[in-house]
């Protein structure tokens, strides 16, 4: 039985050069984890170990796909201004209302 740091080193080593990452089935982590069940406590571990080395590891909605890839290195308002949002306050002075 591997542990998630394990597991986490295994994966970096063989998919660190996949720019589009890869997702593996539920089967492939028992298969190359050995172990015979694992919770989402073990894919967070994964998850932890991973971004220290640039890349995500997450499940997906029904836990039966999991995805690994490279982690961005660009801030979002570091692209196109296309996807930039003006910088607007929701706060309004409060004016007195003069009687």
């Amino acid at each position: 039985m591997k542990s998630a740091k394990e597991f986490a080193a295994w994966l970096y080593d063989h998919f660190k050069d996949a720019p589009a990452g890869v997702h593996l089935s539920r089967e492939d982590i028992t298969n190359l984890s050995y172990r015979q069940h694992f919770n989402q406590a073990f894919v967070a571990d994964i998850h932890y170990e991973l971004t220290l080395k640039g890349m995500g590891f997450v499940a997906g909605a029904h836990r039966d796909k999991f995805y690994l890839f490279q982690l961005p290195t660009v801030y979002w308002q570091q692209q196109d201004e296309h996807y930039q949002e003006d910088i607007f306050y929701n706060v309004h002075t409060i004016s007195q209302r003069q009687a």
